[in-house]
């Protein structure tokens, strides 16, 4: 198997000792401002209910806890190394009844509908499997007038990467807005950038249709 092919799979899913110890590592550092940037778009409320879609290490969900104080942050993913790491370091708020981590596929696993004020992800969108249910699903589970925020790289700075692009779906900044645009159930979908060292940080943000 070519690195690049090996890479992109853990990326898309780290297990074993290379995700747990290498590519954990890669997430924290090369998602440090994007998660930032993110972070700064949701502008979160002290008491809102938030998921995270693909919360990884947990580092962002954790920075968002911290900002709680009546609200409740909830993350899931399907990767059983992640959401270990993510659950140890987020024991302190997990034992307080603000944080739960949850191993899953976002699109199988039950959520209580009309529920979150906030849905969010970061640099997940390479990987799903079929977009426009998953979209449909945020928007289900959303409350009306609540939020979602997608981080992601756009396509021209993801093809310099080499990565095996049958396991990474690439988006120019216009394919995202036309998947959060169908059937009209987000409004105000808009694109907003800032730049990183290395990178543009795009955040994609659609609200809820009342």
């Amino acid at each position: 198997m070519r690195f690049s092919t090996f890479f992109s799979k853990q990326a898309r899913k780290p297990t074993g000792i290379f995700g747990r110890f290498y590519m954990s590592r890669v997430f924290e550092k090369g998602n440090l401002e994007m998660n930032t940037f993110t972070k700064e778009t949701l502008s979160i409320n002290k008491d809102e209910y938030i998921l995270e879609i693909g919360c990884g290490t947990g580092l962002l969900l954790k920075e968002i806890a911290n900002d709680l104080d009546k609200g409740f942050i909830e993350g899931i993913d399907f990767s059983k190394t992640m959401v270990s790491i993510a659950r140890k370091k987020n024991k302190k708020h997990i034992n307080n009844k603000k944080v739960i981590i949850q191993v899953g596929d976002f699109d199988e696993f039950i959520f209580k509908e009309n529920y979150y004020d906030k849905i969010y992800s970061v640099n997940t969108i390479y990987f799903w499997k079929n977009p426009i249910v998953t979209i449909s699903k945020i928007f289900d589970l959303l409350k009306p007038n609540g939020m979602l925020v997608l981080g992601f790289h756009d396509k021209v700075e993801m093809e310099e990467m080499n990565l095996n692009e049958d396991i990474f779906q690439l988006y120019s900044s216009k394919d995202v807005i036309k998947l959060l645009s169908i059937d009209g159930k987000l409004n105000n979908v808009e694109i907003i950038s800032k730049r990183g060292l290395l990178k543009i940080n795009y955040c994609a943000i659609g609200i809820k249709s009342i």
